[in-house]
């Protein structure tokens, strides 16, 4: 099983997306990570999307510059996403599907009854 999944979007700042389909920190997968973006020949930013791993909380999206070879370390930020942005729709998509992680990941009942039902947090 792959624990993330990435995704080309057209957003003013970011071109790929990455959704977390676990409960692990990203960083213990950065070199995954990094493979994945050297085998697409990617340059430019990145935002991964932490559900599983933070919560909805103001530290689930994660920023990060791809330099073709790999991440500034040090320069990863942790990025409001609105409400109403596309970003916060592939990772709902996903659970939404998936009731294992669902179920195991550290989102509220609430949360999860709203992800089951289609809703996008």
């Amino acid at each position: 099983m792959n624990n993330f999944e990435m995704f080309m979007i057209n957003e003013e700042k970011v071109n790929i997306l990455i959704i977390m389909k676990t409960n692990e920190p990203p960083f213990d997968y950065l070199s995954e990570i990094e493979d994945s973006l050297r085998e697409k020949q990617y340059t430019g930013a990145v935002m991964i999307d932490e559900l599983l791993h933070s919560g909805n909380t103001e530290e689930r999206f994660i920023y990060g510059y791809f330099d073709g070879n790999r991440f500034d370390n040090g320069k990863f930020t942790f990025e409001f996403v609105p409400k109403k942005s596309k970003l916060r729709e592939p990772v709902c998509f996903y659970l939404s599907r998936d009731r294992e992680s669902l179920e195991f990941s550290i989102l509220t009942t609430r949360q999860q009854k709203l992800i089951e039902h289609g809703c996008v947090i």
